[in-house]
C-alpha cells in the first residue's frame, strides 16, 4: 500500500464525501427548491456553499487523524491490518497534517464569514474542531460522552445547511410559514435520524472493539455497564429509531401527495435492515457479529440520507 493510499484510509474518504453528500442534498433537495418557488436567492453561492463544505470536511478529516494518533496501540488489538501511525506516518507527521487541515478549515471558515459579511460562520470551526479533538483525547474512553458527541456532530452537519442559509429561509418563512415549516421539520427530522443511527452504531462499534478497549484501560458502555446493558441501549436507541420512521410514515400521509412510493423506500430500504440490528444485536456474540451489525448500521444510515433524493423526486 503505498503513502497515497494509506492517506485516503486513514482520512476515511468514503465518510468525508457521505459528509459532503450530506451537506449538498440538504441543500439541493430541500432547500433550493423551496428558493427557486418563492424566488429567493441563497445566503450562499455555489462557490461559497462549496469552501463552506470544504472546510467541514477538513475538519472531520482532522478529527480522524487525531482520533488515529490517540488509538495507536488500542487499533493495533482491534484493527491491526487498518494502523496507519506508525506504519505509514510517523507521529509527528501526523500531528503536522491535524495542524495544516485544521489551519486551513480555519481561514476558510474566516475567509467565508468576511466574504458573505456573516460573523456567525466563524464558528464553523470551533464548533466542529474543538469537540472532535475532546473526543479523540478523553470523550470516546468515557462511557456514553463520547458516542453522544459523535452522534450530535453527524446531526450538526444537517443543522449546518440551515444556519449558514438562514436569511434566505427567513425570506421563505415571511412569504409562506407552510413552507417554512416544512423545511424546519425536514431539516429536524434528518437531524434526528442521524443522531439516532449514529447512536446504533456507535454502541455496536463499542462492543466490537472492547478487547482492544480494555487492554487501555478505556470506559466504554460495554466495559463500564456490561455487554448485556450496552446490547439493551443499542436496542432501545433502535426502538427509538424505528417509532421515528414510523410518525415520519404517518407525517407522509397527511401532507404529502404521491404517497407510496416514499413509503416503500422507508420500509425496504430503512426499516428492513433497522429491525435486522434490533433482532441481532442481542444475539451477537463475537467481534465478526458485531463487525455485521456495524456494517448494516451504516448501511442504513446511508439510505437514511438517500430518502432526501426520494423525497425531491416525488415532490418538486
Amino acid at each position: 500500500m503505498g503513502k497515497l493510499n494509506a492517506f485516503i484510509r486513514l482520512i476515511r474518504f468514503p465518510n468525508l464525501i457521505i459528509v459532503g453528500l450530506t451537506m449538498y442534498l440538504m441543500r439541493w433537495c430541500i432547500l433550493m427548491p423551496y428558493y427557486r418557488l418563492y424566488g429567493v436567492y441563497a445566503s450562499l453561492n455555489e462557490w461559497e456553499f462549496f469552501i463552506a463544505v470544504a472546510a467541514t470536511i477538513l475538519i472531520a478529516a482532522a478529527g480522524y487523524i487525531v482520533n488515529d494518533i490517540y488509538d495507536m496501540d488500542i487499533d493495533l488489538i482491534n484493527k491491526p491490518d487498518k494502523v496507519f501511525i506508525p506504519t505509514f506516518f510517523s507521529k509527528q507527521l501526523a500531528w503536522w497534517m491535524y495542524g495544516i487541515l485544521n489551519g486551513v478549515a480555519l481561514v476558510i471558515s474566516l475567509y467565508l464569514a468576511y466574504k458573505v459579511g456573516n460573523p456567525p460562520l466563524i464558528i464553523l470551526f470551533p464548533l466542529f474542531a474543538i469537540p472532535l479533538w475532546l473526543y479523540s483525547w478523553k470523550l470516546k474512553k468515557m462511557p456514553l460522552a463520547g458516542n453522544l458527541l459523535i452522534a450530535f456532530f453527524c446531526a450538526a452537519i444537517a443543522l449546518l445547511v440551515i444556519f449558514s442559509e438562514r436569511e434566505a429561509y427567513y425570506q421563505v418563512v415571511m412569504q409562506s410559514l407552510d413552507s417554512g415549516k416544512a423545511i424546519f421539520y425536514l431539516f429536524i427530522g434528518y437531524a434526528n435520524f442521524a443522531f439516532y443511527s449514529t447512536m446504533i452504531r456507535e454502541i455496536i462499534k463499542d462492543m466490537e472493539d472492547v478487547e482492544g478497549d480494555v487492554s487501555e484501560d478505556c470506559r466504554t458502555i460495554p466495559i463500564v455497564w456490561g455487554m448485556k446493558n450496552a446490547k439493551l441501549l443499542a436496542m432501545f436507541f433502535g426502538i427509538v429509531l424505528l417509532a421515528f420512521i414510523l410518525f415520519l410514515i404517518y407525517w407522509h400521509l397527511q401532507y404529502w401527495e404521491q404517497l407510496w412510493l416514499g413509503i416503500v423506500y422507508l420500509i425496504v430500504a430503512v426499516i428492513f435492515p433497522l429491525l435486522f440490528v434490533i433482532r441481532n444485536v442481542n444475539r451477537a456474540n463475537t467481534k465478526s457479529d458485531f463487525h455485521k451489525l456495524s456494517n448494516v448500521s451504516k448501511f442504513i444510515m446511508l439510505t437514511g440520507l438517500l430518502y432526501l433524493v426520494v423525497i425531491y423526486l416525488l415532490n418538486f
